[in-house]
């Protein structure tokens, strides 16, 4: 196998990057790295915490693209993380964590960052975890209560018997403690030592998730006057609504509600968001405050009010079960529900479970909004109203089409029929609580609003009226009422609406059947079997008997009708006598059934038009066969205690509950994969990446698939130059297929390891990618040993001082590093075995013993490498280094036998860089081997301006390839500043953005993408060259050309997207923790708006005015020596804009080229010439008639000197020549003011203080 880790023999033509993965990094020595020089402010995206400690941070950064980066929790810099792309959503799954979420026993939701984010999970929003934690099969109580004892003394906590669970918040610095109680074992880095049996044996932790409102006419469309006629009202019934509280004061409440209780820590039931208040009424309002004509459906029922939503109209889903119990213990026959999660579910989310037990426990009928996800398409009903027992609910409008908003099915996994039925739910008028404006006011006691929300009480209040008529029916005879009565819509899919829209005037005429019949799912190998007959029962309650004949039509979505044999009736007609009930069965034939899901009705109609319709379904899959996958471990062992990823356009493989690790699934194509980052290289001490990858497995008989971790080739890249990896590891694979699209990135925090993957065989079906991502420079150290023919591959630690370059010096043996023998070490290289911990205390005793520098011999079995940071003041005395255990033994046999002298060649900053995309399409070959070269790569030289002390700067290249929507981000790259370099970058259809800081970051791995300044994203061509200068001077406000209009009027809006620091190359930044940033507007003189940034939104008179935008920005930060402020003016007239496009606004536009150096410096003479632009943002045409005015002061601003040699250049362009007084000496930082008109009238004025340096 040929090695390609670390330096690689340099390729005949070209640039190209080497591979490596990485292993384990030292631990931080006291007061090593640390300190920031500049501390950022929040980026503009979100933060997550993991159940495990872990940080994940998402940015979005144009384009419709985002970045996420990992940062390990505390002792996790080993853990692998599985970043999960799956149709557009981002799951973060650390490896530890894989096996408990095999398991069952840890909610996978827990890692999905995108729903997290969305639910306002993130750092900016909640300090604390939301959990639900129970008992798993043999688990102990003890063990449960190990990890509530976590909980937030100040927040409340709930027993929730109905999913024998309990609620508590884990604040954010107890959540390394919560994963040590939870985690089978440690260090965990791939998960490969975990079990499923014992990961199962471990308590069952949920993510409380949050749960949300889904937000005249309306009862006469569902025939509830019929109903009042016939002298319901609802009275003698209970209906709990469970929301965000209610208005107990309003008019149609007043006297209405019978108990209220909080479950939101609100401190009180009273509604001051108002959904709960409008909801509440328009299931059992008087209507008094309109005279009668906005009355509930249910007028005269009971109202029970739990507040489990706070003032937000947001909640977890703890609050709603804990309402969900009191309701049902408060004895409420109904329960309505106008909330629930967004994310859609299979029903056995903890929600759901909840409404199954208390229903039949209690006999409960839970009214609960489908959901308002419908322009997401189908499979979007959320919890719990994707539960069994709910009457589930979507909405229509006036004209009974259904809303574009409601969520639809079917439901995820079985394919059931959601939502049941639907109602009216487009501009509901119903109460506004006082002080709230939820909706559309329409005067001060009632508000508009629409959502399925709006739409479920009034299937509570129908049927609560029904309740009434039928005192002895139980909570499943009136949900069968209600659907089999309902009215569908020809528009809609039975999938949409269920049975259609509520009619109360059928539904107590005293005619129903049973609701809905779910025929399956069956496989098509239960051709021969038996399929158990399901009743649908018809009811009459009329005082005559009705003749009803049936009529079943079944068909896919795609109108592919059911064959006739394939489900048969036991009756083609049915007589049910007064007062009677009759049953048909209803029998499903799979053999006749093609693959596939069908929906329809069973119509039952008698000869007066009276028609009842039960909702039908029969999903038919294929045949099911018993898999069973076996991994090899790396050292030959077959063994089926772990789980690899199993993929396919239906979801992720779980193992069966019981049994060995198998599962039941159906006859398809299935993705493969499993990670491996145990063992280590014997030689150089690296750790082992390995990936097995089976993209197309076809299951079409009981299967053992095999996993071999053995059958691998490492990946090959090879550099023209030597190159090592000094950041994150990073890969990642693509799979498409029947519609769907996966991405799975793996990333190791650490910088060096071999990477060896599986060959595999192109895939037939969809499309398959391996890609991996690597950036590699000049060596840090390498190490030569004169005569001995020994390799070795030294790492310095990550405080260390580093090494003259060239240095020599004699190797002495000084024994154990916990008890080292120093006596021999003066002048000379000290050799120890194992790691002292203390490194700064352990260097200044080899200091003082005379030592000039330390190598590290790693134990047997521990990982060399580590990963040197340069930020931090406090250094080892002197350099500290660790070599691989093979290679630390030789170099010790040697010098014990001889006089043995090592060479040191250090470089801190490295002449190139090489960014590379490495890429397989359509499958992994035999051998990955990977060259760049000029031909295959674009050539950027690349200046890094300086900035100040200290001396270094951090840079990010993120990449995304055409199918990904989020980056997964290597940690940030050291940069020495005022220095330049050749960078080579993989050209082709990966998209690129660079992003450098002008410091390192104060949290090391702090992504830089949400706090430095950035360039545009693009591909590159291969044999492209192209030039970048970062932070070149002055770095002031400007709008680049070729971004866009980033100022412009919209009506009497003005939309500002000024950047605050953009460099002469035009790269654009935003203020970070520190910086002063000022915006203030006039028009006609008055002041109109200001700001604190370039990015507002700031309304102006309508009309004509004549218009100064003042900008003024302050760094103060030490690593900030340059452009330290600015003061920026544009004199504009603008009026109303009109029409459907933005306005732009005239402000003229400032370019600068100084001819600085990379010390951001011009040369010692008198005079030099610089070069200034004048234009226009993107959108308007170039200025005429421009003139310019340029002054510069050699003293702070005191006094300024007008520059009198000013020539047109090329386009709109000046040659500039400034001339510094003789008085001047020594170097000397200039400040610029520079002024430009054009002949509209438009102005422009920029200073900027400590421009650059001129050098004396």
């Amino acid at each position: 196998m040929r090695r390609s880790v670390r330096r690689v023999a340099a390729a005949a033509m070209g640039v190209l990057l080497t591979a490596g993965l990485a292993g384990p990094a030292a631990a931080e020595p006291p007061g090593g790295p640390g300190g920031p020089s500049a501390e950022p402010a929040p980026a503009e995206g979100h933060t997550v915490r993991l159940v495990t400690g872990d940080a994940v941070t998402v940015l979005t950064v144009g384009e419709g693209r985002q970045v996420a980066q990992v940062s390990p929790g505390p002792d996790r810099e080993d853990v692998l993380f599985h970043s999960l792309e799956i149709d557009g959503e981002l799951t973060v799954l650390p490896a530890d964590a894989w096996p408990l979420v095999a398991a069952g026993v840890l909610d996978r939701r827990l890692f999905n960052v995108s729903a997290l984010i969305e639910q306002g999970y993130d750092t900016e929003s909640t300090d604390a975890l939301p959990l639900l934690v129970g008992r798993s099969p043999g688990v102990s109580a003890a063990a449960v209560d190990e990890l509530t004892a976590l909980h937030e003394e100040s927040a409340p906590s709930h027993a929730l018997d109905s999913v024998d669970a309990r609620s508590v918040r884990i604040p954010e610095d107890r959540l390394d403690a919560f994963w040590a109680e939870l985690a089978p074992s440690e260090g965990a880095a791939s998960g490969a030592d975990v079990g499923l049996a014992e990961a199962a044996r471990r308590p069952r932790v949920l993510l409380d998730a949050r749960v949300i409102v889904d937000l005249d006419r309306s009862t006469a469309q569902i025939n509830a006057p019929a109903a009042w006629e016939a002298g319901l009202d609802g009275a003698g019934v209970r209906v709990a609504v469970l929301d965000t509280g209610a208005d107990a004061d309003h008019p149609d409440l007043a006297g209405r509600i019978a108990v209220a209780e909080d479950f939101s820590n609100s401190g009180g039931a009273h509604d001051a968001h108002g959904h709960g208040t409008h909801v509440a009424a328009t299931v059992g309002g008087s209507g008094a405050a309109s005279d009668g004509a906005r009355r509930g459906v249910a007028p005269g029922a009971e109202l029970l009010v739990g507040k489990v939503l706070g003032d937000n109209g947001s909640g977890s889903e703890s609050q709603v079960i804990a309402g969900m119990e009191w309701a049902a213990e408060q004895g409420a026959d109904i329960v309505n529900m106008s909330l629930g999660s967004d994310a859609a579910t299979d029903g056995t989310d903890p929600m759901s479970q909840a409404l199954n037990a208390l229903s039949a426990e209690t006999d409960t009928l839970f009214v609960v909004a489908a959901g308002n996800n419908g322009q997401s398409g189908a499979r979007t009903v959320g919890s719990p109203g994707a539960a069994d027992a709910a009457l589930t609910v979507g909405a229509v409008d006036r004209d009974d089409v259904l809303a574009p908003f409601s969520s639809r099915g079917p439901r995820p996994g079985d394919g059931a029929v959601k939502p049941d039925v639907t109602a009216p739910g487009v501009g509901i008028v119903a109460a506004r609580a006082e002080g709230t404006a939820m909706g559309s006011p329409v005067d001060a006691s009632h508000t508009a609003a629409s959502g399925t929300s709006m739409a479920t009480p009034h299937v509570a209040g129908a049927a609560a009226l029904l309740a009434q008529q039928r005192p002895d029916w139980d909570a499943t005879a009136l949900k069968d009422a209600l659907i089999s009565t309902a009215l569908p819509a020809d528009a809609a899919a039975v999938t949409e609406q269920g049975g259609g829209r509520i009619d109360l005037a059928t539904a107590t005429g005293g005619l129903a059947a049973t609701g809905t019949v779910a025929l399956g799912p069956f496989t098509t190998e239960q051709r021969t079997a038996a399929a158990e007959p399901a009743p649908v029962r018809y009811r009459n309650t009329t005082d005559a008997p009705v003749t009803l004949d049936l009529d079943l039509r079944l068909a896919t979505s795609g109108g592919r009708e059911l064959p006739a044999e394939a489900v048969a009736l036991s009756a083609d007609a049915v007589t049910v006598a007064p007062g009677e009930s009759v049953e048909v069965a209803l029998a499903a034939d799979p053999a006749a059934a093609p693959r596939g899901d069908y929906y329809g009705r069973l119509t039952a109609r008698s000869a007066d038009g009276a028609t009842l319709r039960t909702t039908v379904s029969l999903v038919v899959n294929g045949p099911t066969h018993t898999l069973t996958p076996t991994v090899i471990t790396p050292e030959g062992e077959p063994s089926q205690r772990y789980w690899p990823l199993i993929w396919s356009p239906d979801g992720f493989v779980v193992p069966d509950a019981t049994g060995p690790a198998r599962a039941e699934v159906e006859e398809g194509t299935y993705m493969f994969t499993q990670i491996s980052s145990s063992g280590h290289d014997p030689e150089d001490g690296l750790p082992q990446l390995r990936a097995v990858y089976k993209p197309e497995v076809e299951i079409t008989e009981d299967t053992e698939v095999v996993l071999d971790l053995r059958e691998v080739t490492e990946v090959d890249i090879r550099t023209p130059r030597p190159a090592e990896q000094r950041n994150w590891s990073n890969y990642q694979s693509f799979r498409a297929f029947d519609g769907h699209r996966f991405t799975h990135s793996v990333t190791y925090p650490v910088g060096q390891a071999h990477l060896l993957v599986s060959p595999t065989e192109p895939v037939t079906e969809g499309s398959f990618e391996f890609a991996s991502r690597w950036q590699l420079v000049a060596p840090l150290l390498t190490v030569d040993v004169p005569g001995s023919g020994l390799t070795l591959t030294p790492w310095y630690l990550p405080s260390s001082s580093l090494f003259d370059d060239r240095e020599r010096l004699r190797v002495a043996d000084a024994g154990s590093a916990d008890d080292p023998d120093l006596s021999g070490v003066r002048g000379r290289l000290a050799l120890v075995q194992g790691d002292p911990g203390d490194y700064l205390g352990f260097t200044e005793r080899a200091e003082a013993a005379g030592a000039r520098g330390v190598v590290m011999v790693a134990d047997e079995g521990q990982p060399a490498w580590t990963r040197y940071r340069p930020n931090g003041s406090t250094r080892t005395a002197v350099p500290l280094i660790r070599v691989g255990h093979e290679e630390g033994n030789a170099l010790r046999e040697r010098a014990t036998s001889r006089r043995t002298e090592v060479t040191f060649r250090t470089q801190a900053a490295s002449p190139y860089l090489y960014d590379v995309m490495q890429v397989s399409p359509g499958y992994i070959p035999e051998r990955v081997v990977h060259t760049v070269n000029e031909r295959a790569s674009a050539r950027i030289d690349t200046r890094y301006t300086d900035t100040g002390e200290p001396d270094w700067a951090s840079a990010q290249r993120v990449s995304w390839r055409p199918h990904q929507g989020v980056a997964m981000l290597d940690s940030p790259r050291d940069v020495v500043t005022g220095t330049e370099r050749t960078e080579y970058v993989t050209a082709g259809d990966t998209v690129w953005q660079h992003f450098v800081h002008f410091v390192l970051p104060w949290q090391y791995d702090l992504p830089v993408t949400g706090i430095g300044i950035r360039g545009e994203q693009r591909d590159y061509r291969a044999g492209e060259r192209l030039e970048e200068s970062w932070f070149e001077g002055p770095v002031r406000p400007a709008i680049p050309a070729g971004q866009g209009p980033a100022a412009v009027r919209e009506g009497d809006t003005l939309s500002l997207r000024i950047p605050e620091f953009t460099d002469a190359d035009g790269h654009t930044g935003r203020p970070i923790g520190g910086d002063d940033v000022r915006l203030s507007l006039t028009a006609d003189g008055e002041p109109v708006g200001e700001a604190a940034s370039g990015h507002a939104n700031l309304p102006v008179p309508a009309g004509p005015a004549d218009y100064r935008l003042d900008l003024t920005t302050g760094r103060s930060a030490d690593a900030w020596a340059y452009s330290t402020a600015t003061t920026t003016s544009w004199w504009y007239r603008s009026e109303t804009a009109t029409g459907d496009e933005a306005a732009v606004l005239p402000l003229l536009q400032l370019d600068y080229d100084l001819g600085t150096g990379a010390d951001n410096a011009v040369g010692r003479g008198r005079a030099h010439p610089v070069e200034i632009g004048v234009r226009h943002q993107d959108g308007l045409r170039a200025p005429r008639g421009v003139s310019l005015a340029v002054e510069a002061s050699w003293d702070g601003g005191a006094t300024f000197v007008e520059a009198e040699r000013i020539r047109p250049g090329h386009g709109d362009t000046f040659r500039v020549t400034l001339e510094r007084p003789r008085a001047v000496r020594g170097d000397v930082p200039v400040t610029l003011r520079v002024t430009a008109r054009d002949a509209a009238g438009n102005r422009v004025t920029q200073t900027v203080e400590n421009a650059y340096l001129h050098r004396g």
